[in-house]
């Protein structure tokens, strides 16, 4: 309720590092969405997930499919709405990007 208080809109629920499955567990069994938050309807969460789920060596197709999960999730327990942003470039760069890539950049 404080931070309701606080900050009205937005609420970011993301912290350096999820996955996607941090998240999800947040939302549904770790308390991210206490009840005076997710019964705000003008509470405004932006989401950006994924990103670490690339990163970590995830193939793209689970990847969305654990975004659309989180969405899903949000959107299930709260009134409020959504701003899913899109993934942006990871600057991996060339030591990391070829120890990703090959499993999956050449189809």
């Amino acid at each position: 309720q404080t931070l309701a208080r606080r900050w009205p809109s937005p609420a970011v629920l993301a912290i350096s590092g999820d996955q996607t499955q941090h998240l999800l567990w947040r939302l549904g069994d770790g308390g991210e969405l206490p009840p005076p938050l997710a019964s705000d309807g003008a509470l405004t969460a932006v989401v950006m997930i994924g990103t670490n789920n690339l990163g970590a060596g995830h193939l793209p197709g689970p990847t969305a499919e654990g975004v659309l999960a989180v969405a899903r999730e949000y959107l299930r327990r709260s009134r409020g709405r959504l701003l899913l942003c899109a993934l942006l470039p990871r600057g991996d760069g060339a030591e990391l990007l070829p120890r990703l890539c090959p499993p999956r950049c050449d189809r």
